[in-house]
């Protein structure tokens, strides 16, 4: 139920030792395919960070290369590449403040940082003893389930529409 975004708790995966959990927690981030409803980072544009970063490595190590970014055999403009990378980046930092944020309503770092990953890909329980799949979220404070809802609101509606709709130009054009 962790990639589902059902919430339901099947097992009790804590006991299922640290690398298990790390895993899910890893799984939390990776959403659906292009074109779904699902939250998360998606799987396009984690094949083409893949893709980037394997064009950026060869630059390294071949300065003076022309190598390009490729998708299903056809290269990635530039633009995407940058859109994508700016995605990236915007997820990774609303995540980490969320994390951030959940930590200063006293929650511990598990329960803080997998409540982050739960709010903004809006997938399944949370992780510990807290938020975890035999927990729910009745115990959090009050401003803990604010941010959280704020996370699933960011996560749900993409990152970049909710900065289109807080730009200034997108009501005045």
């Amino acid at each position: 139920s962790v990639m589902t975004g059902t919430g339901y708790g099947t097992a009790d995966f804590a006991l299922w030792g640290g690398s298990s959990t790390t895993l899910l927690l890893i799984c939390m981030f990776i959403g659906g395919c292009a074109g779904s409803t699902t939250c998360g980072i998606k799987m396009f544009r984690l094949q083409v960070l893949a893709a980037n970063i394997k064009v950026q490595l060869a630059r390294l190590l071949r300065p003076h290369a022309v190598v390009l970014a490729y998708y299903n055999k056809r290269p990635v403009p530039e633009p995407v590449l940058d859109a994508v990378m700016g995605f990236f980046y915007l997820y990774i930092l609303c995540f980490v403040a969320l994390t951030m944020i959940l930590g200063l309503f006293g929650l511990d770092f598990q329960t803080a940082l997998s409540g982050a990953a739960t709010s903004i890909s809006n997938v399944g329980p949370g992780l510990g003893d807290v938020i975890g799949p035999a927990g729910d979220f009745s115990s959090l404070p009050a401003g803990a389930k604010w941010a959280m809802c704020v996370g699933m609101l960011l996560g749900r509606l993409e990152l970049f529409t909710v900065l289109v709709m807080l730009s200034p130009r997108f009501w005045h054009a």
